[in-house]
Order: C-alpha cells, then sequence, then structure tokens
C-alpha cells in the first residue's frame, strides 16, 4: 500500500520516456492449417514495415472450439494497427491457410 505510490512518483518523474502514451489497440484472426515456423518470415516483414507495431502470435493445439490453429495478430496504436492487420491478412493469401474469426482488444 505505501511502496506503490512511491514507485509510481518514481517512475512518472523519472521515467515518462518508458511509457506508451497512446492508446494501443491489439487486431488479430485466427488462422487454420498453418504452423508459426511457416508465417514469421510475414510477422518479420511485418515489424519491418510497420515501425512502431508489435506483431504477435498465440499458438494452440487444443483449443474446445477452434481445435488446433495460430491466433495472429498486431498491436500498436490505432491508426498503424489497422494498417499493419490489413497487410497481415493480405500477407496470408500466399499460405492459403483458413481463416477464422477476427478479434479486436
Amino acid at each position: 500500500v505505501m511502496a506503490w505510490p512511491m514507485m509510481a512518483w518514481v517512475l512518472d518523474t523519472y521515467y515518462p520516456h518508458l511509457f506508451q502514451h497512446e492508446a494501443w489497440i491489439e487486431k488479430s484472426i485466427i488462422i487454420y492449417g498453418s504452423m508459426e515456423a511457416t508465417i514469421t518470415p510475414l510477422m518479420q516483414t511485418l515489424e519491418r514495415d510497420f515501425d512502431g507495431v508489435k506483431v504477435f502470435s498465440l499458438p494452440s493445439v487444443d483449443h474446445p472450439e477452434h481445435g488446433r490453429h495460430i491466433e495472429l495478430g498486431v498491436k500498436g496504436t490505432e491508426a498503424l494497427a489497422e494498417d499493419a492487420f490489413v497487410a497481415l491478412k493480405a500477407g496470408l493469401e500466399p499460405f492459403k491457410v483458413e481463416l477464422g474469426p477476427e478479434m479486436v482488444r
């Protein structure tokens, strides 16, 4: 209880440059029929082409609704994440993967 406000003051006073100041969103899509290693080059390209966007993949093998799949997405400022997500979906086309639901957080 006492340490929290002291730490918050130190972080806010001396390290504000380390904090994210704009709201971030996450946009992701479920993909079926691929392995993470196969789509890694696409993920690297997106992070290179969209500076400030982070790409993530969350594989699952026994999801009760989706079974074996990968949740593939981007996170960043709204405008950047929107553009990167469009590029992500276009980049998946050559892989011929089945696409599932899209999510925004």
